[in-house]
C-alpha cells in the first residue's frame, strides 16, 4: 500500500526536526574517530576552494572577511574536538589542521594589509574599481548609464595617475617595492575588468551601448598606469628581461613561515647551519679536487667536471641509464620499497630554451624534465648549457628527480592519505630528496672524485640557497649580490647563477622554498640517525614509513614515528641543527 500525503508530511518534519538538531549539535563533525578529523580536514579543503572560487576580487573586503570568518569557523570547531580521545593518527591530523588555519589566518592579515598599503599609495581608485567588480560577482541590477559615468570618472582618475612625473632613481626601496606590489594588483584589477566587460557585453544592450568607451578608455587608462608604475616607480620596464626584481617578506613574514613550517630555529640560525654545512663541503671538495690532481683549487676541479659533458642530442640517453642505475641501486640495497609500477611509471620530457632561463638544470616528479642546449641558443648560451649539465652534475640528482626521489614521492602521494594534502610543504618534498643525496654520499655512491665534485656542487648549492635566500627576505642582499655569490662560492656559470636567483624570487615559489631543500634534508638526516642509525628500524622500513605519512612538515612527522607524546598546544621545538 502506498504512502498517503499525510503520512509524507509526518516523516518530512520528523527528519527536517532531525537534521536540524545534527546541524545544531555539531553531532555531524564532531566525533571522535579517524572519520572526523580526516572529514573536517576534507571539508575545509573544499570550503576553502568555493571561496577562491566565488570571491575573486584582490582588494575586496567582502571577500577577505569571509576568508577570516572561515578559519576562525573552523579552528573554533577543531578545538572543540577532545584531543585525548583521538588516537595516534587523529592527533597528528589535529596537531597539523591546528597549525595550518592559525597561518591562514595570520597569513592573510599579514597579506590583507600589505596590499591595502600598496592599493592607498598608488590605486586610490582602486575602492571604486572594486565596487563595480563586486557587483557583477554578486549578479546584482545595473544601471547602465550610472556605471557608464562611473567608468568614465575611474578611466580620467587613472589617466591623471599615469601622468605624474615621479621617477625611481627619487624613491626609496620601500616606495618601489610598494609600487612593485601594486603593478601586481592592477594587474589583477584589470583581468578581473576584463571578465566583468565580457559577462556583459552584447547580453546587456545597454550595458553595450553606454559602457563600451568607457570600459576601453579605463582598460587602456589602466594599461598606460600599469607601465608608469613599472618603469617610473619600480624602475625595471617590462621589456626588461634580465633584471631580477621581487618582494622580499621581511623578519615578520619569515618569522610566520618559520613557524608554519615547525621550525624552531631563528633565520640567523638556519644562516649559521648553513654556513657550518658549507664549510664541510668546501673541505671535502679539496679532498675531491687533489684526487683530480687540482690541489686544493676546487675551482679548477670544478672545471675539468664541467668539461665532461656528452654530445648534444645524447643527454636523454644518459639520463635515462643514470636512472635506471639509482633504482637498481636503492633496491639492491634494500633501501626503498619500490614498486614496478613507480620503477617504470616515469616519462621524460626536453626543457624549452625560454624556460631554462628560470630552469638551467633539469626538473623532475611525475616526468624528468631534461635542460640541454638548442640550436636556437647562441654560441655562448649553449657552451654553459653544455657545462652546466655534465655528467657528473647530472648523475648527482637524476635520483633526486625520480627514484628515489621526487617521482617515488608523488606515486605515493596519491595513495597514502591524500586528505592531507593541503599540509603539503616544501621541507618533505624537497628534503626527502636532498636525504637521499647525503645518505647516497655516505653509501659511497661516488665511482670516483668526479662524481664527488659533482654531488658536492649541489650540496653547496643546497647551502647556498639558504643563505641567499634568507638574507634576500630580511632586506640584507640584493638579487645582484645573490647571483654573484653563487658564482664566488657554489661555481655556477653565470647565467645559471642568474636564472637560479630569478627562480627564487620570480619564480612563484614560496619565500621558504629554496630553503627547505638542505633545511628538510638536515631534519630527515637526523630523524634517520635517531631511528635507523639506532637500531630501531631498517633504512626501507624508515623510508616507507616517511612515504605513508604524505608531504607534511618534518617536526610533527618525527614525533609521531618516533612515539613521541602528541599534545594539542604544541609548538615547534625541535632543534635539529644543535
Amino acid at each position: 500500500m502506498g504512502r498517503t500525503a499525510s503520512n509524507w508530511t509526518v516523516i518530512w518534519i520528523v527528519g527536517a526536526a532531525l537534521l536540524s538538531d545534527m546541524l545544531l549539535t555539531g553531532s555531524a563533525v564532531a566525533k571522535s574517530s579517524a572519520a572526523s578529523i580526516e572529514q573536517m580536514i576534507r571539508e575545509f579543503s573544499e570550503d576553502q576552494q568555493t571561496l577562491e572560487d566565488r570571491f575573486r576580487i584582490r582588494l575586496d573586503d567582502t571577500a577577505y572577511e569571509k576568508r577570516r570568518q572561515l578559519y576562525t569557523n573552523w579552528l573554533q570547531k577543531l578545538t572543540s574536538v577532545d584531543f585525548g580521545k583521538l588516537d595516534r593518527s587523529e592527533q597528528l591530523d589535529y596537531q597539523l589542521f591546528k597549525t595550518k588555519l592559525e597561518y591562514l589566518l595570520a597569513k592573510s592579515g599579514l597579506q590583507n594589509s600589505e596590499e591595502q598599503k600598496a592599493a592607498q599609495a598608488y590605486l586610490p581608485f582602486a575602492g571604486q574599481l572594486v565596487a563595480f567588480l563586486r557587483n557583477r560577482e554578486n549578479v546584482e541590477p545595473i544601471k547602465a548609464v550610472v556605471i557608464a559615468e562611473q567608468l568614465n570618472s575611474l578611466a580620467s582618475q587613472v589617466e591623471k595617475r599615469a601622468g605624474e612625473p615621479k621617477i625611481a632613481s627619487e624613491l626609496t626601496t620601500e616606495q618601489k617595492l610598494t609600487a612593485l606590489r601594486s603593478v601586481e594588483l592592477i594587474k589583477s584589477l584589470r583581468a578581473s575588468l576584463v571578465e566583468a566587460d565580457n559577462f556583459y557585453q552584447g547580453y546587456d544592450p545597454d550595458y553595450s551601448w553606454w559602457c563600451k568607451k568607457p570600459v576601453e578608455r579605463l582598460k587602456q587608462a589602466i594599461d598606460r598606469y600599469g607601465k608608469h608604475l613599472q618603469e617610473r616607480i619600480v624602475g625595471v620596464p617590462e621589456t626588461d628581461v634580465e633584471t631580477i626584481i621581487g618582494l622580499p617578506i621581511g623578519a615578520e613574514g619569515i618569522a610566520l613561515e618559520l613557524k608554519h613550517e615547525w621550525i624552531a630555529h631563528s633565520p640567523e640560525e638556519l644562516i649559521q647551519l648553513a654556513e657550518k654545512e658549507m664549510a664541510w663541503c668546501e673541505n671535502e671538495m679539496k679532498l675531491a679536487s687533489q684526487e683530480l690532481n687540482c690541489g686544493d683549487d676546487w675551482r679548477q676541479a670544478l672545471e675539468v667536471v664541467k668539461g665532461n659533458h656528452v654530445e648534444p642530442g645524447d643527454q636523454p640517453a644518459m639520463i635515462r641509464k643514470l636512472a635506471e642505475e639509482a633504482i637498481e641501486y636503492v633496491r639492491t640495497k634494500e633501501l626503498l620499497t619500490v614498486p614496478e609500477m613507480a620503477a617504470r611509471g616515469w616519462r621524460m620530457t626536453m626543457m624549452s630554451p625560454d624556460r631554462q632561463r628560470v630552469n638551467p638544470y633539469f626538473l623532475g616528479g611525475e616526468s624528468i624534465i631534461v635542460s640541454f642546449p638548442t640550436d636556437t641558443m647562441t654560441h655562448d648560451e649553449k657552451i654553459m648549457s653544455l657545462r652546466s649539465n655534465n655528467e657528473h652534475f647530472a648523475r648527482a640528482t637524476v635520483h633526486h628527480e625520480l627514484i628515489p626521489g621526487h617521482h617515488m614521492q608523488f606515486y605515493s602521494l596519491s595513495r597514502n592519505r591524500p586528505y592531507r594534502r593541503i599540509f603539503a610543504t616544501p621541507f618533505w618534498m624537497e628534503g626527502w630528496a636532498l636525504h637521499w643525496e647525503m645518505l647516497l654520499w655516505d653509501l659511497d655512491f661516488a665511482r670516483g672524485p668526479e662524481d664527488k665534485v659533482g654531488m658536492l656542487f649541489w650540496r653547496k648549492h643546497r647551502c647556498a640557497r639558504i643563505i641567499f635566500s634568507l638574507n634576500y627576505h630580511l632586506g640584507k642582499m640584493t638579487p645582484a649580490e645573490c647571483v654573484e655569490y653563487l658564482i664566488e662560492n657554489v661555481g655556477h656559470e653565470r647565467s645559471a647563477a642568474a636564472a637560479e636567483v630569478r627562480r627564487s624570487i620570480m619564480g612563484n615559489y614560496g619565500p621558504m622554498y629554496q630553503a627547505a631543500y638542505m633545511l628538510g634534508g638536515k631534519q630527515i638526516r637526523k630523524m634517520h640517525a635517531e631511528l635507523v642509525g639506532s637500531g630501531k628500524m631498517s633504512h626501507r622500513e624508515f623510508h616507507d614509513a616517511i612515504l605513508k605519512e604524505h608531504s607534511i612538515p618534518i617536526e610533527p612527522l618525527r614525533n609521531f614515528m618516533s612515539g613521541v607524546e602528541l599534545k594539542a598546544d604544541a609548538v615547534p621545538q625541535w632543534r635539529f641543527g644543535d
